[in-house]
């Protein structure tokens, strides 16, 4: 394992958190987190530490040594960090912030990037617009949201890369769709999804024959047509729900690439509490 002196929040926040109910299932429900996404910052918290802290097994999850010690000074951290939040808070800075953000980004990024957010600046208000990337965009040209989190779309350059993931293959837990031909899909409208179009191309590259079963705008859909065994899609490894399973690059998928999540802000915020929104926001979805 690889040592790193810094210690981040939001890790130790997980790791608590599955220590304390010792199920990383549990825990992903308190965090509003899939279980993959915990299981991912725990694995960053030991690689930063270069120990292993948690113990994975059929009975639930158990500390180590070094887990046992660590857990008293997480706790002691975490402590600390919400009193420091709660304490030098800016009231001075009120207003209303408009974020618009792809449903399947905010049910995983926004409870961990807002934490601690509230006690920081009671006075900002926020409003949180979900729509596709493109059309997030779009109002953000209009002046309808004051700052978009969207996924890097090759017509829209711009904007502040904050992430970069993993495209996976998803299909129902326990299903073998990845085996059938042509391979079944579900997948968000053409020429509105940069997931579609890594999809299909990689596919095509292959000479692997595919047939849309699903098209939907809404993310929802989708799952409900993936957790009924219909049908293949495509998210990111973090936005794999606890009803699917990631198809593994050997079971005979072409691999697709990773994609950048960006942030873009107006150029003419309305309020000092956009500006101060956009710095808090961009520094937390880099660490979640």
């Amino acid at each position: 394992m690889v040592y790193n002196p810094d210690l981040d929040i939001n890790l130790l926040r997980a790791f608590v958190t599955v220590a304390e109910r010792k199920s990383f299932t549990l825990a992903a429900a308190r965090l509003n987190r899939t279980q993959s996404a915990v299981s991912m910052q725990l694995r960053r918290l030991e690689q930063n530490l270069g120990r292993t802290l948690i113990t994975r097994n059929r009975a639930g999850a158990g500390l180590t040594d070094s887990g046992r010690v660590m857990l008293e000074y997480a706790r002691q951290m975490l402590k600390l960090n919400d009193q420091v939040m709660a304490e030098i808070g800016d009231p001075r800075v009120k207003g209303r912030v408009r974020l618009g953000i792809p449903d399947d980004y905010a049910a995983y990024l926004l409870p961990s990037a807002l934490s601690g957010f509230a006690s920081l600046y009671p006075g900002i208000s926020l409003e949180v617009c979900c729509e596709l990337s493109v059309d997030l965009l779009r109002l953000l040209d209009e002046g309808e949201v004051d700052l978009a989190v969207t996924t890097r779309q090759p017509q829209s350059p711009g904007g502040v890369v904050i992430r970069r993931e993993q495209m996976v293959w998803a299909q129902a837990a326990g299903c073998g769709l990845h085996h059938e031909d042509p391979l079944p899909l579900a997948l968000f409208p053409d020429g509105v999804c940069v997931f579609r179009q890594s999809a299909l191309k990689a596919l095509k590259s292959c000479g692997r024959r595919w047939s849309l079963v699903c098209t939907s705008r809404g993310l929802a859909g989708i799952r409900a047509v993936v957790a009924s065994a219909m049908a293949v899609t495509v998210v990111t490894e973090n936005t794999v729900s606890a009803s699917m399973q990631i198809i593994k690059p050997d079971q005979g998928l072409p691999d697709l690439p990773q994609v950048d999540i960006c942030l873009h802000v107006s150029p003419n915020p309305a309020n000092e509490a956009v500006s101060v929104f956009a710095d808090y926001i961009s520094r937390s979805l880099k660490n979640c």
